[in-house]
């Protein structure tokens, strides 16, 4: 990890979106609030039940989601273990939507995504 940084925030995209079913998810938020909505450039592949970020290519290429102040960075170490290693996390800047930029932690995929779908729109889940 980039270790050194703590911006204190963590930018999610998918699972761990506020509202999912997924215990992670539950326990991030019961720790962290809610910041805002934001992009950051990247693009999102569709693996089946999760999405996953990948660098981006284009300029036009960019990834919504939403934005944790976590109240116990002690979280990440556990989110870590849960992201598994084909995730690594880093810090980038994020674009909240009321136009000001954050550092935060994200996690990126680094495994190949196969014949993974591109997510058009960078938004999970697609509507």
């Amino acid at each position: 990890m980039d270790e050194g940084k703590d911006p204190g925030l963590l930018f999610v995209y998918g699972t761990l979106k506020r509202g999912f079913p997924n215990p992670w998810s539950r326990r991030l938020w019961a720790h962290a609030a809610f910041l805002g909505e934001a992009s950051m450039p990247g693009r999102l592949v569709d693996l089946g039940a999760y999405p996953a970020l990948l660098e981006p290519v284009s300029p036009g290429d960019f990834v919504h989601g939403e934005v944790a102040a976590l109240r116990d960075a002690s979280l990440l170490g556990a989110l870590d273990l849960y992201e598994g290693p084909q995730y690594k996390r880093i810090v980038r800047r994020v674009r909240m939507y009321d136009g000001s930029e954050r550092e935060a932690w994200v996690y990126l995929f680094r495994a190949s995504p196969g014949r993974a779908r591109i997510i058009p729109g960078g938004r999970w889940p697609v509507k």
